[in-house]
């Protein structure tokens, strides 16, 4: 691929503007203190894959929803670094006490910031001028069932793959996961649910093995 002419045949014009949203939030907000950066964008990164294969395997066929999903996916937590960088270790402060008494976080948010970091990432979205689509997975990635957008495979694809890195790491179990978008993917049980998120476990793994080994097999 020489030129701009051939990346746009690659990847199409919304592919392309969706890879500069994503570029460039990036670069700007990874200059924001506070929140630690690599833990927050590995999970973005792999909720970025999940969200793109959640697309491209249960709803196959829309290439526009797997391009939104993966960049839903990767810059769907915009908002923390954004509070981070406004309170800072107050997101740590948040999370230590919420674990401790059993509060859900998203409520606690509310109560200490004034709005929670959706909210804060998604205003910023729009302030920059992101499409409705990547607003509304900003926006709604914690709460799909209050979209009142039209919207919902990209807000859905954006929800469920963060669930699944939830589910990993036991922050989240079967029955806290909202059932709307259980039933929109055809989840019907809790094993089928955790075979799948192994299964896009073990992808992710293999995806991140050759990202690296690829660096090297050119020299």
């Amino acid at each position: 691929m020489d030129n701009i002419v051939d990346a746009v045949k690659l990847v199409g014009l919304r592919g392309i503007k969706n890879l500069l949203f994503s570029y460039g939030s990036q670069k700007i907000l990874a200059s924001q203190k506070g929140l630690d950066q690599k833990v927050l964008w590995d999970h973005s990164y792999r909720c970025a894959y999940y969200a793109y294969n959640l697309a491209k395997n249960f709803k196959p066929g829309n290439r526009a929803l797997q391009d939104d999903a993966y960049v839903g996916g990767m810059l769907h937590d915009m908002g923390k670094i954004i509070f981070s960088s406004i309170h800072p270790e107050l997101l740590d402060h948040i999370k230590a006490f919420c674990d401790t008494k059993g509060i859900e976080r998203g409520t606690f948010e509310d109560l200490a910031g004034g709005m929670n970091h959706s909210e804060i990432g998604a205003r910023v979205a729009e302030k920059w001028n992101f499409p409705e689509s990547l607003v509304a997975a900003i926006r709604f990635h914690h709460e799909p069932a209050l979209m009142t957008t039209d919207f919902k495979d990209v807000v859905f694809a954006v929800y469920l793959a963060n669930v699944f890195c939830e589910y990993e790491t036991g922050s989240m179990a079967w029955d806290q996961i909202e059932s709307i978008v259980l039933q929109d993917y055809g989840f019907l049980s809790d094993k089928q649910f955790a075979r799948t998120v192994e299964q896009f476990g073990e992808g992710f793994r293999q995806e991140s093995i050759k990202q690296r080994e690829t660096p090297a097999s050119k020299h």
